[in-house]
């Protein structure tokens, strides 16, 4: 299983736009997302 992990110590940078974009582009690639 591999495991993708977005990190900022700042906040605002946009870290849950690209974590759902990202979620969205692998599930309709066929991956398990979680």
């Amino acid at each position: 299983m591999t495991v993708i992990v977005v990190a900022n110590p700042k906040g605002g940078v946009g870290k849950s736009t690209l974590s759902t974009n990202l979620a969205g582009y692998l599930a309709a690639q066929g991956a398990w997302v979680a």
